[in-house]
């Protein structure tokens, strides 16, 4: 896992438009795409969010290397964040073009973690995008992938509104005996290891 030290990228142009107001609507999803390294694979996602309408997409397993910002040739925003040298995890955010200027700014986090913050008159919104280890992965790579996503909440400013999206590789089950705040009945089967530190990591952070 790799971990970056630098400061987050701030946007320096001038920020005016609003992300999220009171009349109105956001749409935002998440994709696991298995990857982008591949020829046309990257206007193919951004063919489906017109489709879609969708404004803000996550992705998880992106598998490019490094961290930066590109502008796509029909004018989507992707940031990014992978390993250094392997085309393996990676994740990214991709913002259409109506709301790039609220972005204001992004933090390649790790090669399962990207932070970008957004730009509001009421309520700015902090998005954390996530690709977390298999319920299968090692013990010690899990307790430390959600100490990291511990570490990121922690920074997120009080009155942010915070979404948390992405691939979590995590199966909650419809049993919210205790946790009724957290989460609904509305799950499949029983819940893993990993369903129980997503419950958890949200019950202890006021999130549902």
């Amino acid at each position: 896992m790799t971990i970056s030290n630098e400061s987050p990228y701030r946007e320096v142009r001038s920020v005016k438009e609003n992300l999220l107001g009171p009349k109105t609507k956001l749409r935002a999803g998440a994709w696991n795409v298995r990857t982008m390294y591949e020829t046309s694979k990257r206007a193919q996602i951004t063919n489906e969010m017109k489709r879609h309408k969708i404004q803000i997409l996550g992705i998880s397993e992106a598998r490019w290397t490094g961290s930066g910002k590109i502008k796509t040739n029909d004018r989507y925003t992707v940031i990014f964040s992978g390993q250094e040298n392997i085309h393996l995890y990676g994740v990214a955010v991709i913002i259409d073009k109506e709301n790039l200027n609220t972005l204001l700014e992004w933090e390649p986090i790790s090669d399962r973690l990207i932070r970008a913050r957004f730009n509001s008159k009421y309520c700015k919104l902090s998005v954390l995008q996530c690709y977390a280890p298999t319920n299968d992965a090692d013990e010690d790579c899990k307790d430390d992938w959600y100490d990291q996503l511990q570490m990121a909440i922690s920074k997120v400013p009080q009155h942010d509104m915070l979404l948390i999206m992405g691939d979590i590789n995590a199966k909650v089950g419809s049993d919210n005996s205790n946790f009724e705040r957290t989460m609904g009945k509305h799950g499949c089967g029983e819940r893993n290891n990993n369903g129980d530190r997503l419950v958890e990591i949200c019950a202890n952070n006021n999130l549902s």
